[in-house]
């Protein structure tokens, strides 16, 4: 493990004591375990992004909808005329 200097508010740095004691670790266990937690969630929001915009990107690969006709789109009164 590799050792991080930091500097802290005084205000902060009393807070993180007292939430680091109140959770039975060290500062520096503490603070690692919160970076960690943090790191791992921007993590899973990129591979759920990631795994949206794929989702995307087949739809709009996907097969085209036959809504033109002759090369042109049809007119309003075309489209909701009954067949």
């Amino acid at each position: 493990m590799k050792n991080l200097t930091i500097s802290l508010k005084e205000e902060l740095l009393q807070d993180t004591r007292v939430n680091a004691a109140k959770a039975g670790k060290s500062m520096s266990q503490y603070v690692a375990d919160l970076l960690e937690r943090e790191t791992s969630q921007e993590t899973t929001k990129a591979h759920e992004i990631k795994r949206r915009l794929e989702a995307l990107q087949r739809v709009f690969d996907g097969p085209k909808l036959p809504i033109s006709e002759n090369g042109r789109m049809p007119t309003a009164e075309e489209r909701n005329a009954r067949r």
